[in-house]
């Protein structure tokens, strides 16, 4: 017992808790890379007829239904808690596996992407506050910084087994591989912070000296502590009748758009998902197939999936060295020379696409291009798509953390359904060049509103980086109190 004792720290505690969000967030992986396989083997077998139409509708509907899931899983996770959000989200996404195991028409595919989209969107929401309150702060961004390169690893997993597999035998291991995840949130247990939300105090201090040992009892005793006006508060709110309580939501909807501090937040965050989403991590997992034939020649077919898993593997390992990368370099600086250089290889790869569709190379080789891709999936994934994630978790202010988030996860969503939507045709009427002075043009003006108005956040406390955004500090601690203390009235 003493050895078993020894052997089960507080760190293992949190290690087993969030591996199941850890693998869950690699079936987000497999979401977008089993696109690329379900496409390009559908374009040859015909087994289900898909035009340009119904391929971008299949495409951009997990975008729709994400919206849907960020939605509900604000409104679910705080009233029943986080925990059965995520077990409802992580059982939809192994049903849309089975849809498509069984899937015999484009409707059945459909369906299957948006039952996808949905739990994507409650996973996105509620993985990383559950992460966030299960672990220590000195191990909390190790965690958070996991999710990446677990998600690249899922989608890697995802091309090769599309290179040797049918899709539907692709969906069945996938389907398999989703289960654990599943399995490990069913044997976790809920969040201390929701437990002191609740009023469950006891039970809230039995899980947090459960996860955390007793080194860090004043924090347990803060968390309740804090909470404790927000049960009366609601006891208040119940009191308050339908027309009056709506007309209260409002006047608080107003109030949250007057705040200094997150009208710059939402305005740095909404011009960091543009950089995000048109870095190209989305657009090469999806659109696959066209862009490598533009890129690489219809010739090189039999190299289509080696060259998939090379870059998969570049991004992966990119990933991961933005994890160091951040430690020793400042969020502004590396934001300014990695999405620089995600630009100038959009622009260098639109113009090697242009010159070789009119025959104007005096010499071509497939390294070129994959040289060009390298340096492209190298930026995005250092920088233009971690960086949007780091700077997310630093810059919202705390009071309206949740609802910042919801809308930039909406935000994203929007975005997303757009450009995936528009794509074929951009494709049809400019090529895949133009895609890529376009993506090139939006870069260029997100990186610019993004440098002029994101302030210096590395080394910075988050209550510092909340005075820097509202242009003054907290005047002292009961007006801190105040403001926590009408959050937890409003809960908007």
């Amino acid at each position: 017992m003493p050895r078993r004792r020894q052997w089960m720290t507080p760190f293992i505690k949190q290690c087993f808790v969030t591996s199941g969000v850890t693998l869950n967030m690699l079936t987000h992986g497999f979401m977008y890379g089993f696109n690329t396989g379900l496409f390009a083997q559908l374009r040859k077998t015909k087994e289900i007829q898909l035009d340009l139409e119904l391929e971008s509708w299949l495409a951009s509907s997990t975008s729709l239904s994400f919206i849907v899931g960020s939605l509900f899983s604000s409104i679910f996770m705080d009233r029943f808690g986080r925990r059965p959000a995520f077990i409802i989200a992580s059982a939809t996404m192994i049903i849309s596996w089975l849809i498509f195991i069984a899937a015999k028409s484009f409707t059945a595919l459909l369906v299957a992407k948006i039952f996808q989209g949905f739990s994507a969107g409650v996973e996105s929401t509620t993985g990383y506050i559950l992460v966030g309150e299960y672990v220590s702060p000195n191990h909390r961004a190790s965690f958070l910084a996991s999710f990446q390169p677990v998600m690249l690893f899922g989608d890697f997993l995802t091309h090769g087994l599309s290179s040797i597999c049918d899709w539907r035998n692709v969906a069945i291991i996938l389907a398999f591989l989703s289960i654990p995840g599943l399995a490990l949130i069913v044997f976790s247990p809920e969040s201390p912070s929701f437990l002191a939300k609740i009023g469950k105090h006891d039970q809230c201090k039995k899980v947090f000296y459960w996860l955390r040992g007793l080194n860090e009892n004043n924090e347990v005793e803060m968390l309740i502590k804090t909470n404790l006006p927000s049960k009366q508060n609601a006891i208040n709110n119940d009191k308050i009748n339908g027309y009056k309580k709506v007309i209260h939501k409002l006047s608080l909807i107003g109030t949250f758009f007057k705040k200094r501090e997150v009208r710059i937040s939402l305005f740095i965050m909404v011009h960091m998902q543009l950089i995000n989403l048109f870095s190209g991590s989305i657009l090469y997992d999806i659109y696959t197939v066209d862009i490598h034939t533009a890129v690489f020649g219809t010739d090189k077919d039999q190299y289509m999936y080696l060259i998939v898993m090379y870059l998969d593997i570049v991004r992966i390992l990119s990933s991961i060295f933005s994890v160091f990368l951040t430690q020793k370099m400042r969020r502004r600086s590396m934001l300014l020379s990695l999405v620089g250089l995600n630009i100038l290889m959009y622009l260098l790869l639109g113009i090697y696409v242009l010159c070789k569709n009119h025959n104007l190379l005096p010499f071509d080789h497939i390294s070129i291009g994959i040289i060009l891709y390298g340096f492209n999936y190298f930026s995005l994934a250092a920088g233009s798509v971690s960086l949007p994630n780091i700077v997310a978790g630093e810059i919202f202010p705390l009071a309206n953390r949740s609802a910042c988030g919801m809308i930039c996860n909406i935000t994203f969503s929007l975005y997303m359904f757009v450009n995936i939507k528009n794509v074929p045709y951009i494709f049809s009427g400019a090529g895949v060049s133009g895609v890529f002075f376009m993506n090139a043009a939006l870069l260029s003006y997100a990186l610019g509103m993004t440098m002029y108005t994101l302030p210096e956040t590395k080394d910075k406390t988050l209550l510092e980086i909340e005075n820097i955004l509202r242009g003054c500090p907290i005047a002292d601690d009961d007006e801190t109190m105040i403001n926590l203390k009408e959050h937890n009235e409003t809960n908007f």
